[in-house]
């Protein structure tokens, strides 16, 4: 074996031993074809170009591809819903957005003259700056349609534009890189399995357009009931789940909640996707709310105790919820091998 073909295996051990069975010797022999003359001499190595192609075709079988395994057309399910939960997640905080920057704005309800001095006089450029700044957060709708409507690199693109949009406002606003980046541990993850997939090789699921209605439902019932119930006499315990992070639990737990109902009363509608999903979405939510837990532990008045408490009970409900979804769901997947059946459609409950 020379030392060129040893490293184009090395490389390929990325793909599943099954795919690998089947197609390894085929490609190492069109990899070695390009490059007749290579000499152990030269201590030849593969192109970054073919490095790259394995690496996504690995994804794209791993994910769902075809050739996969049952096991990986489950995974590859799991990953998109993860993305279609995530952007539905993100355009609901969006709307929330929207709304609280029309209000700010004078276009919903009446304007406070006091804002004027915040927001720049009318007309100018510094108004303008800050009207772009509120409105970054909304720009997450777009992408959320897209997909829902099966315009997947169009809402590639537009999810892309509104996270650097949103990351560009959360590190000028929050004064350092480490709190944007633990605020933007889910939109990343729905990021990135929104471009890892929705691969070519992908079969298109189905999307109901009433799913493009619980968003904005959620967003105005949201807004209106923080509206009636914020005040100053609001109990403390009530705080940590009004904030996004807080929005984001609530949602998830409550999906958990809901899935494991229908997990114990309909056995032939269970599934690995959603408790995988929805357990996968758990994390960087976790993993945002424990990197805040910090600043509360010194906590010296009782307001802030309280709120401590509320969130340390948050936390543990959300990761138990998360562990009992992700022990649902990988006991939901199918077989590590075996024959690769049509790639199941997401299903809606």
């Amino acid at each position: 074996m020379s030392l060129l073909e040893e490293r184009y295996r090395y490389w390929l051990r990325l793909l599943p031993a099954s795919y690998r069975a089947e197609r390894e010797e085929e490609m190492v022999a069109v990899f070695l074809e390009g490059s007749p003359d290579a000499s152990d001499a030269d201590g030849p190595r593969p192109r970054w170009s073919e490095i790259a192609s394995v690496a996504a075709l690995a994804v794209r079988v791993r994910l769902g591809g075809a050739g996969a395994a049952p096991r990986s057309l489950s995974w590859g399910e799991t990953v998109r819903l993860v993305a279609l939960l995530g952007l539905l997640l993100q355009a609901f905080l969006a709307v929330l957005t929207l709304i609280a920057a029309l209000s700010e704005y004078g276009v919903i309800g009446a304007v406070d003259p006091s804002l004027a001095q915040v927001t720049g006089p009318f007309g100018s450029v510094e108004r303008l700056a800050n009207v772009l700044t509120s409105l970054a957060g909304a720009a997450w709708i777009a992408p959320f349609v897209a997909l829902v409507l099966g315009h997947v690199r169009t809402a590639k693109v537009l999810a892309l534009l509104a996270f650097v949009a949103e990351s560009y406002v959360l590190t000028d606003q929050v004064g350092g890189t480490f709190e944007a980046l633990v605020r933007s541990l889910t939109p990343v993850v729905t990021l990135s399995a929104l471009w890892a997939g929705f691969h070519r090789d992908a079969r298109p699921a189905r999307r109901p357009l009433w799913l493009l209605l619980p968003p904005l439902a959620a967003g105005i019932a949201f807004d209106a009931l923080f509206r009636l119930v914020a005040s100053p006499d609001l109990p403390a315990w009530w705080w940590p789940w009004l904030d996004p992070l807080g929005l984001a639990s609530t949602l998830i737990l409550g999906a958990g909640v809901g899935y494991g109902y229908l997990h114990l009363r309909s056995p032939a509608r269970r599934t690995p996707s959603w408790p995988l999903a929805l357990a996968i979405l758990a994390v960087p939510v976790l993993c945002a709310r424990l990197a805040r837990l910090e600043h509360g532990f010194d906590a010296a008045d009782e307001v802030s105790r309280t709120i401590m408490l509320s969130t340390l009970g948050q936390t543990a409900a959300l990761l138990l919820v998360a562990l009992v979804l992700a022990v649902l769901g990988f006991r939901a997947l199918p077989a590590a091998r075996g024959p690769s059946p049509e790639p199941p459609r997401t299903a809606y409950p």
